[in-house]
């Protein structure tokens, strides 16, 4: 068998290139290339992966500068409610902290939420590049808990529906 150019393998009985020779109707006797029904996706199978739109980079903050990342329901900054979900929440929320008083608020969507399988790996590698030093969530995995608490992230579970402001300010982290 030469590939997809020898008539898409050998068919049916093992013989020659043609239906004369056993091909069937998978094959075109040599004309090359897959049947009509696999598609021309990423190997010729299907559709392929569609991907996702990456959460931007962001730069771990300077020194003194507490950032906080919530999982919320919608993008309304401060006002913003907490997520009954972790990883597939609609928003993140990451709010920038300097002697307890809020010096930025970012709400972005959440490009990982539709992701199908190891969304909470995948998000949790994100948190932990992004310099957090508080999650704000109200569930979260036991495996995404275990890896954000070795590396020294405070994990804080809240009530979903929670607001925002209200969480930190029961938190200690704004007064």
């Amino acid at each position: 068998m030469e590939g997809y150019g020898a008539g898409y393998g050998k068919g049916r009985r093992g013989r020659g290139k043609g239906r004369a020779n056993g091909q069937g109707r998978y094959g075109h006797g040599g004309k090359g290339g897959p049947p009509p029904w696999a598609g021309q996706g990423c190997s010729g199978w299907g559709r392929g992966f569609q991907g996702f739109q990456p959460i931007p980079k962001y730069v771990p903050p300077v020194h003194g500068v507490v950032r906080i990342i919530a999982t919320t329901l919608d993008n309304r900054g401060l006002e913003s409610t907490i997520s009954p979900m972790f990883a597939r929440s609609p928003y993140i929320t990451i709010v920038d902290i300097v002697n307890r008083r809020i010096s930025k608020v970012n709400s972005i969507q959440n490009p990982y939420a539709q992701v199908s399988h190891g969304v909470g790996r995948i998000f949790t590698q994100w948190i932990l590049s992004s310099g957090a030093t508080a999650i704000i969530a109200s569930n979260i995995g036991m495996n995404a808990l275990s890896l954000l608490q070795q590396s020294g992230i405070n994990v804080h579970i809240v009530a979903a529906g929670t607001r925002l402001m209200d969480a930190l300010k029961s938190l200690g982290y704004i007064e």
